[in-house]
């Protein structure tokens, strides 16, 4: 997802929700996080798995080396597709990098996302200096993909559309270490209310992307 708005056109071109777990044994003191901190989390962590599965699913498609094979099949409609994940990824990561509330008409409405779980942890006495971290550098790569969003996806700037200016780039290691923040984060909170890790690094499942290349191939080698 490096260069972000830029990779679909250079390349002519693609679970169940977590819910509250036992309390880990290794925990040793006791942990008592409020019900609705342990709710708003395990939405919060199922949004990012989505994130991640999002990535992988997009990475496979646009970066392993199959582009010959979607160019033999549809080059337009794998185009489109490339464009239109790039611009959800982008406006799902920026959810999660939102305030904590927001006001609309006159009524305050909180948001799901790093800023309220680090109010909410601080609240409760749960906010450890490993989590402040992590949340620091999750939200600095917010920065950097949010004029995107702001300038390009969310609204149409008219200064950045006749410019024809590239916003959100970075290199891969920005977007690998964000990843790995992520799944960190969500480890390092779970653990700190007494909800069991889930690591969503990988996202296999039948009828996925590898199921669609694998079909792709039989079809132009039985062909």
């Amino acid at each position: 997802m490096v260069g972000l708005l830029t990779k679909a056109a250079q390349h002519g071109h693609a679970g169940d929700g977590a819910t509250a777990q036992r309390m880990i044994p290794a925990v040793r003191r006791k942990i008592m996080a409020s019900q609705k901190l342990i709710d708003d989390f395990c939405i919060f962590r199922d949004h990012c798995r989505i994130v991640r599965r999002k990535y992988n699913t997009y990475n496979h498609l646009f970066f392993s080396g199959v582009d010959e094979l979607l160019n033999k099949t549809a080059p337009v409609f794998f185009t489109e597709i490339a464009e239109i994940m790039l611009r959800d990824w982008l406006l799902q990561v920026c959810k999660i990098m939102d305030p904590p509330t927001k006001k609309v008409k006159g009524i305050t409405y909180e948001t799901l996302s790093i800023e309220l779980l680090k109010t909410r942890l601080s609240e409760e006495n749960l906010l450890t200096d490993q989590i402040k971290k992590l949340s620091s550098k999750i939200l600095a790569y917010g920065d950097l993909i949010k004029p995107a969003r702001n300038k390009i996806i969310a609204h149409f700037d008219r200064d950045s559309a006749v410019s024809g200016i590239v916003l959100g780039d970075h290199d891969e290691k920005l977007l690998s270490d964000f990843l790995a923040n992520l799944q960190q984060y969500c480890d390092e909170v779970g653990r700190a209310i007494g909800v069991n890790p889930l690591d969503f690094s990988a996202s296999r499942c039948k009828g996925d992307v590898l199921d669609l290349i694998r079909v792709l191939r039989k079809y132009f080698k039985d062909a």
